[in-house]
């Protein structure tokens, strides 16, 4: 490959991910029309067509959306290579793009986690992200997620740091005054405490039910919700972080404790990443240290309420 067929490759993956010359332009700095220049003459050595352009719209052939992602795939690997190399001689130094779950996980665990981390290595810059968007690594610019559930890519390179209960319970007062709970199903009869999440999942071997709130507070946050029981508005489904203190001193009961659920917590990076000192250093640091921190979280969120 010479060094007009990768501007070619730079420029076509460029226009496909922003959607236009122009915007590619913007972002990128290289100009419109060498942007263009670039992929016509990518077009002509390889015999084929990249792009339908049109006045309105601007989108890959068939051809070129296979293109496209081979390519993308390919400097995502020649970006870690780069780094790798330029680390050598840096090891602590650099820049570390994270993701993670927000929430008492992310603010309370993750954050502070990092905060100590940035003050060991000042020479390491971390940028951390809140989202539970399902992000694809191998394409993505992070490198290193926080992931919770089964992980299902094994190319990639993944340490289990903790395995996470969510539990349904509700007050003593609020359960001594409505009807008895034994099975899923009797949770329709109750009033419920929910999130973003409206219906519940009940897995236990082959069987599933699923429990829709019909009434009931509904609101994004899990401190609010813990709250919310506490108060005896009615029955909730939380992490073990939020309701482990509560439970352990009677202040909230366990309902359905045969239905829990366990979701273990891992750390997940791409492997070429993985090769960079500094990310393997973050990613040994969080290993480390998250279980002791998350049942210290869960220990204060018990004192706080």
């Amino acid at each position: 490959m010479n060094s007009k067929q990768f501007s070619g490759i730079y420029a076509f993956v460029s226009v496909v991910e922003h959607g236009s010359f122009t915007r590619a332009a913007d972002l990128t700095g290289v100009s419109k029309a060498n942007l263009s220049q670039h992929v016509s003459q990518l077009e002509k050595s390889l015999g084929v067509q990249l792009l339908h352009r049109t006045t309105r719209q601007l989108r890959p052939t068939d051809v070129g959306e296979v293109y496209y992602q081979r390519c993308r795939e390919a400097l995502a690997i020649f970006k870690d290579v780069n780094e790798w190399v330029q680390q050598v001689q840096r090891v602590h130094a650099g820049h570390i793009q994270m993701n993670s779950v927000g929430g008492l996980i992310g603010e309370a665990v993750i954050a502070p986690l990092l905060i100590e981390f940035q003050e060991r290595y000042p020479e390491i810059d971390v940028s951390l992200d809140f989202s539970s968007q399902r992000i694809d690594l191998l394409t993505s610019d992070y490198d290193l997620v926080l992931r919770m559930g089964q992980l299902e890519d094994s190319t990639l390179i993944a340490r289990g740091v903790h395995r996470m209960h969510t539990r349904y319970v509700a007050s003593p007062n609020y359960l001594a005054d409505s009807s008895p709970i034994e099975q899923p199903d009797d949770l329709t009869n109750h009033t419920l405490i929910f999130g973003s999440v409206s219906e519940w999942q009940f897995v236990q071997q082959r069987q599933t039910i699923t429990v829709k709130a019909q009434r009931g507070f509904q609101v994004p946050s899990g401190r609010v919700m813990c709250d919310a029981a506490l108060s005896g508005l009615g029955v909730t489904r939380l992490a073990d972080i939020y309701v482990a203190a509560a439970l352990e001193d009677g202040r909230l009961v366990e309902v359905l404790p045969q239905w829990h659920q366990v979701t273990p917590i891992s750390l997940v990076c791409p492997p070429g990443r993985y090769q960079l000192a500094r990310v393997k250093l973050l990613l040994d640091w969080l290993a480390q240290q998250f279980p002791s921190r998350y049942q210290e979280v869960a220990m204060h969120e018990g004192l706080r309420s």
